[in-house]
């Protein structure tokens, strides 16, 4: 017997890689008349800072100030994450009325983007998940990517990868 594929899971990382499986996500929602989620995961903006300039920002921070500025930074970080994920998405919308684009619903989180991934697939009863591959790190994560690598070993949803140098049709 054949699956059903009812719910698809689009995780993007906005790179070009991911814009690819947002169209691959959408073709087979339309081919399956599934509806289609899009999850983005942003990392926490001072937590990133911190990475990056090399030492705790949070530390030098009062809890009352520190959460203030954490707060602001995360609204601000979401609302411009959810514009990115709503403008590629409008990118893909097909002529049809059901255009599974069109009818996203788009879910903008914080955290780890493997771990949000996974919490949201075993959440969600997904039957796919479509996303983007690149890496950069390890030699696995040269194949995969170091997320995609993560949700691979660990997703009981099978997982279609789509890697950014894959022609679409009439290309």
């Amino acid at each position: 017997m054949l699956p059903t594929i009812r719910r698809i899971l689009l995780a993007t990382d906005l790179s070009e890689s991911a814009r690819q499986a947002l169209r691959y996500a959408v073709a087979e929602a339309e081919r399956h008349h599934a509806s289609l989620t899009i999850l983005h995961v942003v990392r926490d903006v001072v937590e990133m800072m911190s990475e990056e300039s090399g030492f705790d920002i949070e530390g030098h921070f009062d809890a009352a100030t520190w959460s203030e500025l954490n707060e602001k930074n995360t609204v601000r970080a979401k609302e411009l994450a959810r514009a990115k994920v709503a403008e590629a998405a409008k990118e893909c919308v097909t002529g049809s009325p059901n255009c599974p684009a069109a009818h996203a619903r788009i879910k903008i989180v914080m955290g780890d983007a493997a771990g949000r991934i996974l919490e949201e697939l075993a959440d969600g009863a997904y039957d796919l998940v479509v996303m983007g591959a690149h890496g950069h790190n390890s030699f696995m994560d040269m194949l995969l990517g170091g997320v995609a690598q993560k949700v691979l070993r660990h997703s009981r949803t099978p997982v279609l990868f789509v890697r950014e140098s894959v022609p679409t049709q009439g290309t």
